[in-house]
This record gives structure tokens, C-alpha cells and sequence, in this order.
């Protein structure tokens, strides 16, 4: 709740793209979408259960070339040695 003079909000013109951090730290942080009514909180900054699923997979027109069959790859508990 204290914090928000650091934080910085990034906006990439012309595209509808922003983005906010923490400029101490590097945290994403929830950017509030004044022309749309949106609050935008970024998974990464939650810390309870999300009881919802997705319901589209977004940009595929432009996915990377391995962006396929991710369900096979291996799932690791943090961050690899």
C-alpha cells in the first residue's frame, strides 16, 4: 500500500501496450486502463489461488516458431541450477 511515487508506467506508442513497475525493483505491478475502466494486474503479483482459467491464447499470428505442444515440456518447481 506505500510505494507509489517508484512507480513507472510504460506506454508503447502507438500500440494499446503499458505496462507498470517498481523502479526500485523491477516488480510488474497493476496499471490501471483510465480509457477503458480496466484494472490490469499482472499474474506474477498475486498471492492467493487464481480460481479462473484462460479463455484465449492471444497473438498466435505472430508466436514464436516453438510456441507448440508446450504441454510436453518439462515443468520445473523454480528457477533451474
Amino acid at each position: 500500500m506505500s510505494g507509489k511515487d517508484k512507480v513507472t508506467t510504460f506506454n508503447l506508442a502507438p500500440t494499446r501496450h503499458t505496462k507498470s513497475f517498481c523502479s526500485a525493483c523491477g516488480s510488474a505491478v497493476p496499471t490501471f486502463h483510465e480509457a477503458r475502466g480496466m484494472l490490469v494486474v499482472p499474474a506474477g503479483s498475486l498471492n492467493t489461488p487464481v480460481n479462473i482459467q484462460p479463455n484465449a491464447h492471444i497473438f498466435m499470428g505472430s508466436k514464436a516458431n516453438w510456441d507448440h505442444e508446450l504441454e510436453a515440456v518439462p515443468k520445473v518447481e523454480k528457477y533451474p541450477s
